[in-house]
């Protein structure tokens, strides 16, 4: 699967205006709406003036990350961010306790390197460094999160087989070229698959997500991602190392659950009461006696509670549901993964946007 490869742009001294239209303008991007919001920002639909491709821009808000690294600074204490398992002599960039800084650094680092249809494409980073804003700018997916999920609230749209089929194949080989290439997305669920204007599931937020230095090495400390689709060996406080390609694939299983039927596996009020649930009460499968028995099969798979003996990756492949009985195969590993990704260094996260280390001194500090 050869792809042509994209530089991801940086404009470090970027300025925000106003066009005769009267939209907001950041370079050649007009900023036509908001179409979303996090903690840190808002998420724009833009469309290039030169060539009117549409895009997503994410903004971020230098203040808020500031306000929250400082924060989190306090919380560590006077020893600072620890190394990880590696220690000093071999440290992987992504494995410390992130800062929201740290996450965006980590986010730009990562997609850099990343070059496959199932992933979302990165094609530049602004700072406007008069305000207080900094931009990613993201191919645009028409049709939004593949599903809104609730704690509360069943989703009535649910996926037909055919389509569930058609998305879990999809999440399998962008999961499958991260893996292979030993990043671990760590934050698997419908809410980061985005779905093109034609269908093509696009993986996103890698702000958690963790590359590791060592070739087939993911073992992991660390507890990230949401709670509701957290793997049981994370739901303890003295988990130890865990494999983080087992956890991917339990979020997987999770993901797969709620598209078909438009619930969580496991629900409940508090998220310590949550991975108590997940660690040890089973989940129940609406219809059961009437549900495809290799759908059921798979999904007993997937929420397998031992990662050792959850299935995997490569088995995937060849599960009789995720082919359709060998109707339809998945393409060969080895043009799935073709596109090489490059490790993450520590050059790389300190240059993955320029001037993010100075982000604490662009805005005062009583704002």
């Amino acid at each position: 699967m050869q792809l042509s490869k994209v530089e991801v742009r940086e404009t470090l001294d970027a300025s925000l205006t106003e066009n005769a239209d009267g939209f907001h303008q950041l370079k050649q991007y007009i900023l036509i709406k908001e179409i979303g919001k996090g903690a840190f920002g808002k998420v724009h639909l833009a469309q290039d003036e030169n060539t009117n491709i549409r895009y997503a821009v994410k903004e971020f808000s230098k203040s808020k990350l500031r306000k929250k690294d400082k924060a989190n600074l306090f919380k560590l204490g006077p020893r600072g961010r620890g190394r990880g398992r590696r220690g000093p002599e071999a440290p992987s960039p992504l494995t410390s306790e992130s800062s929201p800084l740290d996450l965006i650094r980590g986010e730009v680092a990562i997609l850099k390197k990343l070059h496959h249809p199932n992933i979302v494409k990165l094609y530049e980073v602004l700072d406007v460094s008069a305000e207080d804003s900094m931009y990613m700018v993201f191919e645009y997916c028409e049709k939004g999160v593949l599903m809104p999920v609730s704690l509360t609230e069943k989703y009535e749209n649910v996926f037909s087989d055919a389509e569930c089929r058609d998305v879990f194949q999809q999440m399998i080989l962008g999961i499958e070229y991260l893996h292979e290439h030993d990043i671990i997305h760590r934050d698997i669920k419908p809410d980061n698959l985005l779905r093109s204007g034609d269908g093509t599931v696009k993986i996103v937020d890698f702000g958690v997500s963790e590359m590791f230095n060592k070739k087939g090495d993911d073992l992991t400390k660390k507890s990230a991602g949401s709670p509701a689709f957290m793997a049981p060996e994370l739901c303890r406080h003295d988990h130890g190392e865990v494999s983080g390609r087992a956890t991917d694939v339990w979020s997987m299983g999770v993901t797969l659950y709620c598209i078909r039927y438009g619930t969580l596996p496991y629900v409940s009020e508090s998220i310590l009461e949550m991975h108590r649930v997940i660690r040890e009460e089973d989940y129940q499968i609406p219809n059961e006696e009437t549900e495809d028995p290799l759908f059921v099969a798979l999904i007993r798979k997937l929420l397998e509670k031992d990662p050792a003996k959850r299935i995997t990756i490569e088995q995937l492949r060849t599960d009789p549901w995720v082919t359709n009985n060998n109707r339809e195969p998945l393409i060969s590993k080895d043009e799935n993964t073709a596109n090489a990704v490059t490790e993450v260094t520590e050059e790389d996260l300190r240059s993955a946007v320029q001037k993010i280390s100075s982000l604490a001194t662009v805005v005062c500090p009583s704002s």
